[in-house]
C-alpha cells in the first residue's frame, strides 16, 4: 500500500498467501466469536485485516473502509445513509496510513489500529448527531412558525439550546464576539416567535426553548 506521498505505507504479504488468508478472514467474519464482539471492534478489526490482506492490485483501502461501514451497519449502526466514517479517514491520510503501520506483524497487537479506529467512528457519529440537530431546528421552526428568517447566530443559538438546558446573554457574546445590544436583538426575534423563553429575574436571566 502507498501512501500520498508515494512511498510504501504498508507491505503486503506474498501473493501465494492471499488465497488461504482469505479463506480464513471470510470463515472469521461468519464465526461466532466475530458475530460476539462489539460492532465497532469487528468492524475495525476487518478493516485492518482486509488491508493487511490486500487481495486486490488496487482498491484494497476503499474496500476495507466499504466492508467496515456494511459491518456496522449490519450489526445496528443504522443511521439513514448519514453514517460515513470514510470522509474522517480521507481528512488525514497520513494518520491513517500510520494507524495501520502501528500493528506489529509478529504480535498482531491491533490496539492503536483499534483507538483511532473508534475515535473515527466516535467523531463520525457525532457528526451525524449534528446533521439531525440541524434539520430537526429547521423542520420544526417551518411546522410551528412557517417560514421565519433567522441569520446565522439565531440559528446557532438554538442550535445550542437542542444540547444545552439554557443560555445567557453573556454567553451569546462570547460565543459570537457581539456587543449586548447585538446579543438582546438576536434574542428579540426569538422571543417575539416564541422559539425562546426568558427565565428569571435582572441578573439571573437566562434564556431556554419554549
Amino acid at each position: 500500500m502507498v501512501n500520498g506521498l508515494g512511498r510504501v505505507a504498508f507491505q503486503p504479504p506474498d501473493v501465494s498467501q492471499v488465497p488461504p488468508s482469505m479463506n480464513d478472514f471470510i470463515a472469521w467474519l461468519n464465526s461466532k466469536e466475530a458475530k460476539e464482539l462489539y460492532p465497532v471492534l469487528m468492524s475495525g478489526i476487518a478493516h485492518y485485516e482486509l488491508v493487511r490482506i490486500h487481495p486486490f492490485v488496487d482498491g484494497n483501502g476503499r474496500t476495507a473502509r466499504a466492508l467496515a461501514t456494511l459491518i456496522l451497519y449490519l450489526r445496528g449502526f443504522d443511521t439513514k445513509r448519514f453514517f460515513a466514517p470514510d470522509d474522517y479517514y480521507n481528512e488525514d491520510r497520513s494518520r491513517y496510513y500510520g494507524a495501520l503501520q502501528t500493528v506489529d506483524p509478529q504480535t498482531i497487537n491491533i490496539t492503536q489500529w483499534l483507538e483511532y479506529f473508534t475515535e473515527g467512528v466516535a467523531v463520525s457519529m457525532g457528526r451525524v448527531k449534528q446533521v439531525i440537530l440541524d434539520l430537526s431546528v429547521d423542520r420544526r421552526l417551518k411546522e410551528e412558525r412557517g417560514q421565519i428568517y433567522l441569520n446565522d447566530r439565531q440559528m446557532k443559538i438554538l442550535k445550542y439550546l437542542q444540547t444545552n438546558p439554557r443560555i445567557t446573554i453573556s454567553e451569546i457574546q462570547k460565543m459570537f464576539d457581539v456587543s449586548r445590544d447585538t446579543a438582546n436583538r438576536d434574542l428579540k426575534l426569538l422571543l417575539e416567535n416564541t422559539l425562546v423563553k426568558r427565565v428569571g429575574k435582572g441578573r439571573a436571566v437566562y434564556y431556554e426553548l419554549a
